[in-house]
């Protein structure tokens, strides 16, 4: 019973969030990205309580079920002039985002289990970090480099890498037995890594890479020695930095996705 209360108070939320930003856009006109970032940040804060909520596997796979049609729903059927509205953007591919973003939440839990921990970090760099990218790269990107999907911003990738830090750090210090240097490190290691996988994911698949490889790096960073974290890390600086001078020396004209 408990189960299905947690279900339906999921659900409630979700209708909630979209009728908001629904009225939002409608009233406001907002930029069509902004309004699907918001949507992100709202499920992914939605999805926090989820190893609170549910004890078992189940509930996370009929939330797939219920939302993952729903939202695909909202961008092939009549509803799609008024909720499906939030789910799209000016200028964007073809993208199932949201459907991935569902996907990756229900993987994440299966993958975590009973560790709020290991589940709400992934949760935090899927919710604010790849929404803080987006955002500043829409208000600020003056940088553009061009992937799989499109066109980027060095400043969005920048925005997701401090972003991602302190989705890692914060959790790690206050909820870990690590000690503080260790949490610095793996935080670190994981936001730069986390940040180019990030640039270079297409059609919406980053809200299922980021969640998902974001715990299995989590994971492995904190089974491993303070001298093994540093050592990764002394790898990945360098390659951060190369990939981010590759970046500034790429000079594109066209308007930013992000």
């Amino acid at each position: 019973m408990f189960n299905w209360l947690g279900i339906i108070l999921i659900l409630i939320i979700l209708t909630g969030l979209l009728s908001t930003l629904s009225w939002y856009k409608r009233t406001f006109s907002p930029h069509p990205e902004v309004v699907r970032k918001l949507l992100h940040i709202g499920m992914g804060l939605a999805m926090l309580p989820v190893p609170w909520l549910f004890d078992t596997v189940w509930p996370a796979l009929v939330l797939v079920v219920i939302t993952a049609p729903a939202l695909l729903a909202l961008r092939t059927t009549r509803l799609k002039s008024h909720w499906g509205a939030v789910l799209s953007g000016v200028g964007r591919r073809q993208s199932l985002g949201e459907i991935y973003f569902v996907g990756g939440v229900a993987g994440l839990f299966f993958l975590t289990g009973d560790d709020p921990l290991r589940f709400s970090i992934p949760i935090l760099l899927l919710a604010l970090a790849d929404a803080a990218a987006a955002l500043i790269g829409i208000r600020y990107g003056r940088r553009h480099y061009t992937t799989f999907d499109g066109d980027k911003t060095l400043e969005g990738s920048l925005a997701f890498l401090v972003t991602a830090f302190f989705c890692i750090q914060g959790p790690l210090l206050l909820f870990s037995s690590l000690q503080p240097v260790e949490t610095l490190f793996i935080a670190l290691l994981l936001s730069l890594l986390l940040m180019m996988i990030e640039a270079v994911a297409w059609r919406g698949l980053d809200n299922l890479f980021i969640p998902v490889v974001g715990f299995l790096l989590l994971d492995g960073a904190m089974g491993m020695s303070i001298g093994e974290i540093f050592s990764q890390l002394a790898l990945t600086v360098p390659l951060a930095i190369f990939t981010i001078q590759v970046l500034i020396n790429s000079t594109f004209t066209v308007e930013t996705q992000r």
